[in-house]
């Protein structure tokens, strides 16, 4: 069995986008708000998913015993090794007072003949 087609509700609607007064207006407003929160939602969710996982990532502290990831904990849960002096994965130690000339990688040209 078919349904009829709801003409009351489409006339109803149609009056309302139509219509110049406050009910309209209030109705196109509505509408625009609902739509920009589908389009704009998504994006700004996954952007915050982006931040949270980069500072989650930064914090994460990988044990040197067994290699189980932690977050905050002086030690480790798997095997209990200390996890203080252990530097977090996104913090690199650089020295400060080392040479330039340690720093620089020595390339060495050869020429490749085909035999």
């Amino acid at each position: 069995m078919q349904r009829p087609i709801p003409w009351l509700w489409i006339s109803l609607i149609g009056v309302l986008l139509i219509a110049p007064g406050l009910a309209g207006r209030l109705f196109v407003d509505v509408l625009e708000g609902i739509t920009l929160l589908l389009v704009f939602g998504p994006l700004v969710l996954g952007g915050a998913g982006f931040l949270a996982w980069q500072w989650f990532k930064r914090r994460l502290v990988t044990c040197p015993a067994c290699g189980t990831p932690s977050v905050g904990s002086a030690l480790c849960p798997a095997c209990g090794a200390d996890l203080s002096q252990v530097r977090p994965a996104g913090s690199a130690a650089k020295p400060v007072d080392a040479p330039a000339s340690d720093a620089v990688v020595d390339v060495q040209v050869q020429d490749v003949t085909d035999q």
